[in-house]
């Protein structure tokens, strides 16, 4: 038998070549797909997240209100002694989350020590940190906040000092301390 003409070579894949450009395509499709389904989702819950824990500045009123755990420890705790003799000019910068236990906890003390020791409404800032310690107007990082709840005490533009997470003592000791009123 004799070969008389050469027969080209045929690829036996050229015929799904068609095919694989479609599952190539589709494969982008899906996957570009993909990406946007986790993107609106993570934003989706980054929004409620920012609904659920406020942000930034919060009054103690509405703080009381929105969040059950901190008015029902507010409620019940009762204060041992109040702090006198606290610097007319002391301003409080309250630094928590009201997604850590410490705050639920310690903030709500706080508050009603403040109160019982005269400390007007208006020289106590809550600003309320997101869970990577951030809020919109970066106060936390120019603060060099790094754990919740802190508690940074001012006289003017003076830092007097600050209680992390817990007292070392007790709330009145320590503010008592930082302040000079201790022996």
């Amino acid at each position: 038998m004799a070969i008389s003409k050469m027969q080209p070579f045929l690829n036996p894949f050229n015929k799904c070549q068609p095919q694989i450009d479609a599952h190539r395509s589709s494969m982008r499709g899906f996957a570009a797909a993909l990406t946007f389904l986790i993107v609106t989702s993570l934003s989706l819950e980054s929004m409620a997240d920012r609904y659920r824990y406020p942000l930034g500045d919060i009054s103690q009123t509405e703080l009381l209100e929105r969040h059950e755990v901190f008015k029902r420890n507010y409620d019940a705790y009762e204060v041992p002694a109040r702090v006198d003799g606290l610097p007319a000019d002391l301003e409080v910068k309250i630094l928590f989350g009201t997604w850590c236990h410490d705050s639920e906890r310690e903030v709500p003390r706080m508050l009603k020590l403040l109160a019982a020791s005269g400390v007007k409404e208006e020289n106590i800032s809550l600003i309320s940190l997101d869970i990577r310690k951030e809020e919109p107007e970066g106060r936390a990082k120019a603060l060099d906040v790094r754990f919740t709840p802190t508690f940074i005490f001012f006289s003017g533009d003076i830092e007097l000092g600050r209680i992390i997470e817990r007292p070392v003592e007790s709330l009145q000791a320590d503010i008592a301390a930082m302040v000079g009123l201790s022996d």
